[in-house]
C-alpha cells in the first residue's frame, strides 16, 4: 500500500495519540476524537485499511460513548493495545 508524507505522520501522530493517553497527558475523550479527525484527515484511499482502522476504532468508541472520561486504562487497554499494534504494522509495512 503506498501513502504519502502526509498520512504517515498522521498514522504516526495517533500512535503519539495512544502514547499521551497512556501518560495521562489526553482525555479519554480527546484520544478517540483525535483519532478520527487524524484519519479524515489523511483522506485515506485504501478501503480495506480504512474498513480494518475503524474495526480497531469501533470499540474504543463504544467506551467513549458508554463512559466517557471515566474509563479506567485497565477497561480499554486491550483494545487500545489492537489499535497501537495495527498502525505498528501500516508503518513497518512501508518502511
Amino acid at each position: 500500500m503506498k501513502y504519502n508524507e502526509h498520512q504517515l505522520r498522521l498514522l504516526c501522530e495517533m500512535l503519539e495519540f495512544i502514547e499521551a493517553f497512556r501518560r495521562g497527558e489526553l482525555s479519554y475523550y480527546l484520544l478517540v476524537g483525535n483519532l478520527e479527525s487524524a484519519l479524515d484527515a489523511g483522506e485515506f484511499k485504501n478501503e480495506e485499511m480504512v474498513e480494518l482502522w475503524y474495526d480497531y476504532w469501533g470499540p474504543l468508541e463504544i467506551w467513549n460513548a458508554t463512559k466517557g472520561d471515566s474509563v479506567i486504562i485497565e477497561d480499554v487497554n486491550p483494545d487500545l493495545s489492537n489499535m497501537e499494534s495495527f498502525l505498528k504494522r501500516i508503518l513497518s509495512e512501508v518502511q
